[in-house]
């Protein structure tokens, strides 16, 4: 427990960024995810439900006043009307991708900018610097209601409005903003939010408005989805409608996300504020624009998108992103064993998985199946679960690296292949602590683009590929050398076989690598194994090992 918890990963709904664009320096080892593998088919199932409970305990579902299994459970974030009125015009803001606010404010180009990390406080004084023109231009909208409320929820629009931005077509259209709700009042929260497009006036400006429009440039999912899209599909206009439509649907699993129960114990458990409020406070406190833009370089490669079109490219993305947000947690079945008397009595219930979940086929809260693709493709994101168990068997060219260094063995395999096949899931093309020790080697080339919204990553790795002279590609993508590696974990009991079965099988493994290719490979494993029982130099072994390499 306190391997998985010591560093606080269950306080937060997201790993943080390999390069973060502003906040407090990493302290500790950067946090990653874990796989676990074990050759019992018993341990996943175990696992994930111990450690998910532990995860809602220490995230506050108890002292929310839930019970564990109980069926009712709060959905903040609800586009609903409640005897007429709309009940959800303020959480518009995580939902509606402003490309004015998108534009303005971008985080990058104010950390490329700086030849220092800035603090939270820092960066958003920086983007209400670049806001506060447009927020004065506002004034030009204030009539003489005495009531200034509705600017909370109304002012991204009009700014986008008074910018001549084509989202203000894609809000009036029937078939664009309003089309994408999957929510009953979903339509009249858009319809309420078109009349602020003709020349609608509202009270005057509050001055805690520049405070809000800093957190929605710097925390709303739909802004930083649009941000991050943008980069990967500069020849789209910021406020093209493919591109507003693809942020907009990340959006909406954002908030699946933030509707979640352990996310609303969570943001919930140290503030009684609006729920919308703290939602964009977590996104601009936990760096969410660094995320998204990370997470969005890699599926490029990943869904075999860099060389398609614009709007494929965004299109595919924005798929891979919403469903990976939209998991569920999974159903886990439970069996209590009990004595009455002379009998045994098998008392079953079930548990969640969320934090921490099986690499298989499930059912999920709400009876609906996933498949085990997308168990894998959510642990690949830089979202829940965080821990992921299986059993060896059948994982042979499954990828489990983008977000993951730390390779737990419950249990050690028999043989050396083995061993080789659960460790190569996490030594991947562009893996996390590839990403990682470039983000620590390369970040000043990121800096002085103050205008440039290009994606960050592709310039560190052209960065580093320049500087290597090596002919392959091996580096910088599959090996980069850093303050980061790989960890394989053991957690063996003492004076155990495992602790003797460890040492076997790294020399095995060894031996196994020089034997690679070979023609009758167990004769040539068994005189290599009894070379390595003399005085052998390791450099002469070596020299004996066959390089696949360009």
């Amino acid at each position: 427990m306190d391997d998985v918890f010591g560093d606080g990963l269950d306080q937060h709904l997201w790993i943080p960024p390999s390069l973060t664009y502003y906040g407090p320096e990493r302290s500790g080892p950067p946090l990653t995810k874990a796989l676990i593998f074990s050759s019992w088919s018993m341990v996943p199932d175990a696992i994930a439900s111990i450690l998910s409970y532990e995860a809602e305990r220490r995230m506050g579902v108890g002292a929310s006043g839930q019970r564990y299994f109980g069926h009712v459970r709060p959905r903040p974030i609800q586009f609903r009307q409640n005897q007429g009125r709309l009940v959800a015009m303020r959480a518009m803001h995580l939902v509606y991708p402003s490309p004015t606010l998108a534009r303005l404010a971008d985080p990058l180009a104010i950390f490329g900018a700086s030849n220092e990390t800035l603090s939270v406080e820092a960066m958003r004084k920086a983007v209400a610097d670049r806001l506060r023109e447009s927020v004065a231009a506002l004034a030009e909208r204030s009539g003489d209601t005495a009531d200034g409320r509705d600017w909370e929820w109304a002012a991204p629009v009009v700014i986008d409005a008074m910018a001549k931005a084509s989202s203000v077509a894609w809000v009036n259209s029937p078939d664009g903003f309003a089309l994408l709700g999957n929510e009953e009042g979903f339509k009249e929260h858009v319809a309420e939010l078109r009349t602020v497009t003709t020349e609608r006036t509202f009270g005057p400006v509050p001055d805690t408005l520049i405070d809000l429009l800093v957190d929605v440039a710097l925390g709303s999912p739909a802004v930083c989805a649009l941000r991050a899209l943008h980069r990967i599909a500069p020849d789209l206009a910021w406020d093209d409608h493919r591109l507003l439509k693809a942020a907009n649907q990340i959006a909406w699993g954002f908030r699946t996300l933030f509707n979640q129960h352990d996310a609303v114990a969570l943001l919930r458990k140290d503030d009684d504020d609006r729920y919308w409020r703290q939602v964009l406070n977590y996104g601009v406190e936990h760096n969410l624009q660094a995320v998204l833009d990370e997470y969005v370089h890699y599926l490029l490669d990943a869904e075999g998108l860099g060389a398609k079109p614009a709007v494929d490219r965004i299109a595919g993305i924005s798929k891979a992103i919403s469903e990976a947000l939209a998991i569920r947690p999974s159903q886990i079945d439970v069996e209590d064993p009990t004595v009455d008397g002379k009998k045994l009595v098998i008392n079953k219930f079930q548990m969640r998985g969320r934090f921490a979940m099986r690499l298989a086929d499930y059912k999920d809260e709400e009876g609906g199946a996933a498949r085990l693709s997308s168990v894998r493709d959510a642990f690949n994101s830089p979202f829940r679960p965080f821990a992921l168990a299986t059993t060896s068997v059948g994982q042979e060219g499954l990828d489990f690296h983008p977000y993951c260094y730390r390779l737990y063995h419950w249990n050690l395999p028999g043989n050396p292949v083995d061993l080789e096949q659960r460790e190569g899931r996490v030594h991947r093309f562009k893996g996390h602590a590839i990403r990682l020790n470039l983000a620590h080697r390369q970040v000043d080339v990121v800096r002085g683009r103050e205008t440039d919204h290009d994606d960050p990553w592709q310039i560190m790795f052209d960065a580093a590929r320049a500087e290597t002279e090596n002919v392959s590609d091996l580096i910088p993508y599959w090996i980069y050398e850093g303050p980061v590696k790989v960890e394989r974990r053991v957690p063996m009991l003492p004076f155990s076989r495992e602790v003797r079965r460890l040492e076997w099988l790294k020399r095995s493994l060894t031996v196994y690598r020089l034997a690679f290719g070979q023609p009758r490979q167990e004769d040539l494993l068994e005189y290599l194994h009894s070379l390595m029982g003399t005085a052998m130099a390791a450099d002469d072994l070596a020299d004996l090992q066959i390089r696949l390499q360009p």
